[in-house]
């Protein structure tokens, strides 16, 4: 199986990202403050808005309801898609975070976000058990 490609940038450089395949992007802020971005060739946005924490008990982490609504996302657009656009703010915590879940979750391995980056722990757990609880009840 091929894999799609992951792009992680950060806000700012998200702007700038041009792709000629079909893409789909999750961006992802603190304060709702979403960069413009493309719409050419793109199959699907997600905006989602949380803190870069990995505590659980703050009220602006993320939750299960965001992965839900993350994983769902994904799963719409995985289909349609050769390239998958992922970021935050500074694309060093929530964003790689994301990757590797998802890295996880459709090809049995983290990629290397754990290499690079700082994946935000809670993020990734969070995708990673959402997926798993979905599949015992499948």
């Amino acid at each position: 199986m091929e894999r799609k490609h992951f792009e992680v940038r950060s806000a700012y450089n998200a702007k700038l990202f041009q792709c000629s395949r079909p893409w789909a992007a999750i961006s992802i802020t603190t304060e709702g403050d979403f960069p413009v971005l493309s719409e050419n060739n793109r199959q699907g946005l997600l905006q989602l808005a949380f803190a870069d924490t990995a505590d659980s008990d703050r009220p602006d982490a993320f939750t299960t309801v965001l992965a839900t609504e993350l994983l769902d996302f994904v799963a719409a657009v995985w289909d349609r898609v050769d390239v998958l656009l992922i970021h935050c703010e500074a694309g060093l915590s929530r964003s790689p975070g994301v990757a590797a879940a998802l890295s996880r979750i459709y090809y049995g391995d983290d990629g290397p976000w754990f290499e690079y980056d700082f994946p935000n722990t809670l993020v990734y757990q969070q995708l990673v058990d959402g997926n798993r609880q979905r599949a015992s009840e499948a």
